[in-house]
């Protein structure tokens, strides 16, 4: 008796481990191959459209960032020219030299990092890879269209992967961020709710966006927080 309540308890284990398991597999790998194919050229060509937007996004960033930077080192070095004061309080000139030193050592070491990303570069080539699998998406959709009792159909597929395998081998892969907003542009696909798209939107920002604007409206903040402070307590 008991070795068969043992027997029992054991096949229902199994059972929630499989099922377990299934569900940790993606829903398109649970059917043929030709819907798998098909998933991988349509997610991975919106991705890589977007990685390329994403990239240019960062490119035109760093520029704004550095125009800014030189704007703030300008401003701070005409403060002793002109004997200005900032409206709460005044800098002396040590610590206006030493603002004007720090700001040109950060333009000057941030304009190299961004330049050495070559976003506008890796942007084109996003886009180039993206329409490369636009090209293999088609003549898939098309073989599934019009082609579904062609003999060949087998060997058009095999042609097809083997196209795609090559196409991903030659370029850079994309960034997790940049599949997590191509989830956006088909939410009930992808099945995300509201907390969801808030999630992938605050990560995007904060990976895209929050640099840049930190240099860009920091000193501006700072400047104002200082101000506040002294209008308050002095």
């Amino acid at each position: 008796m008991f070795e068969r309540l043992l027997k029992y308890w054991k096949k229902i284990q199994r059972a929630k481990r499989i099922k377990k398991l299934k569900k940790k597999i993606a829903p398109y790998l649970l059917k043929d191959f030709e819907v798998e194919l098909n998933y991988k050229l349509w997610s991975t060509k919106g991705a890589r459209f977007l990685a390329s937007r994403r990239t240019e996004t960062l490119h035109r960033l760093s520029g704004q960032c550095v125009g800014y930077l030189s704007a703030y080192l300008i401003i701070v070095s005409l403060v002793n020219v002109y004997h200005l004061k900032f409206w709460m309080f005044e800098l002396t000139d040590n610590q206006v030299n030493f603002a004007s030193m720090a700001f040109s050592v950060l333009i000057l070491l941030f304009s190299q990092l961004e330049s050495s990303e070559n976003f506008i570069l890796k942007s084109d080539r996003y886009h180039n890879c993206a329409l490369d699998i636009s090209e293999l998406y088609n003549r898939l959709r098309y073989t599934k269209t019009y082609e579904n009792n062609n003999p060949d159909k087998k060997d058009i597929l095999y042609k097809i992967s083997d196209e795609y395998d090559k196409i991903l081998k030659r370029n850079e892969n994309h960034k997790q961020i940049d599949y997590l907003k191509f989830q956006l542009l088909k939410p009930d696909y992808f099945e995300l709710n509201s907390i969801d798209k808030i999630i992938i939107n605050l990560n995007y920002y904060w990976k895209i966006y929050f640099k840049y604007h930190l240099f860009m409206y920091g000193p501006i903040l700072i400047f104002c927080i200082i101000n506040l402070y002294i209008l308050l307590f002095n």
